[in-house]
């Protein structure tokens, strides 16, 4: 089942969108409260994440978001036009550091099976959430 797409202006405002629709696909999945907060963490952490480093702060950009349930996983890609970034650079922090910030690579990874950064476009970059169900 795929969900109509959602697009948002990159501004923070925008993220509890992002968790309802996120929200809404979790539900349509089966999946369990733990599992669904955990989704709902990640995506927006990688909202977050493109609004902070992708568009600099500038709440005027789109962020697209197509969400797909279907029997075996599901998906979130996430869109975005801005400033791209060499995927091998994308990490988490030492999780042994004691500071805030630098955790959502981690969030993201925990919460999904598979996390791709495909920048095969001229602008913006596509990442693509897989949690497989059962």
């Amino acid at each position: 089942m795929t969900i109509p797409p959602l697009t948002i202006k990159s501004h923070p405002r925008h993220l509890a969108d992002v968790r309802a629709l996120v929200r809404r696909a979790a539900a349509e999945a089966g999946l369990d409260e733990q599992a669904t907060f955990n989704l709902m963490l990640a995506v927006d952490e990688a909202c977050a994440n493109i609004i902070r480093h992708a568009y600099g702060g500038d709440a005027s950009q789109d962020i697209i978001i197509h969400a797909t349930v279907s029997h075996d996983a599901i998906e979130f890609r996430l869109r975005d036009f801005g400033k791209q970034v060499d995927p091998s650079c994308i990490k988490s922090r030492n999780l042994d550091e004691v500071r805030p910030g630098g955790l959502g690579c981690f969030l993201i990874r925990h919460a999904f099976d598979e996390v791709e950064y495909n920048t095969r476009f001229s602008a913006g970059t596509e990442l693509r959430l897989l949690k497989r169900r059962g």
